[in-house]
């Protein structure tokens, strides 16, 4: 028959461990939000706290998943949400996406985290439009249409995959129409005209 008092233990610590990196995923998640919201602030200093907690936390997820690799599913949410914040904070303050190596992860989470930084730079350009600066705004809608087109040269056959890839595309497309409207349909700021 079974080893019920064995077996009961190692169910225990399945069931603790796989908790545990569900838990550790939703932290990155919602420090990442953090890194996102500071850096689009241009809140650096904030930005870098958030960073350097959400590091320590995706350490951890990352020797969880070494030695338990079937609780990956549950933690992919949380490894691409890493990849976005440190991917935006990176492009952002330096000027580069973290290349695939740096972050330590898959090629599918890389990505579908560097996917998402298409609407964060999108915020990111609406922030500098209603400063005025259209500029910035174009720059940022050239860096997503460069991402769009990157993306599509890698042909990618997974739907979700593919979907994230639309979603950069509208993103640039987006970033264009606020452009339009900030150049173009803006009255010029001045007195009122006079009937």
């Amino acid at each position: 028959m079974l080893d019920v008092k064995k077996l009961y233990d190692e169910l225990r610590r399945y069931e603790q461990v796989k908790d545990e990196v569900v838990q550790t995923s939703i932290k990155v998640a919602r420090l990442s939000k953090a890194v996102v919201y500071s850096t689009i602030r241009k809140d650096f200093a904030s930005a870098e706290r958030a960073m350097r907690d959400m590091e320590e936390a995706v350490a951890k997820l990352k020797r969880l998943l070494e030695e338990w690799p079937m609780f990956y599913g549950s933690a992919t949410t949380g490894l691409q949400e890493y990849v976005e914040a440190t991917a935006l904070y990176k492009y952002l303050k330096e000027g580069r996406l973290p290349t695939r190596e740096e972050l330590g992860v898959d090629v599918y989470t890389y990505l579908m985290g560097i996917a998402e930084i298409a609407g964060e730079l999108g915020r990111t350009a609406t922030e500098e439009l209603l400063r005025k600066e259209v500029e910035p705004a174009r720059r940022l809608k050239e860096a997503v249409e460069r991402l769009y087109l990157d993306l599509l040269a890698l042909e990618p056959r997974d739907f979700e995959l593919r979907k994230k890839v639309d979603y950069v595309g509208s993103q640039a497309n987006w970033i264009i129409e606020k452009l339009f409207y900030a150049t173009s349909c803006r009255r010029e700021e001045g007195p009122p005209a006079t009937p």
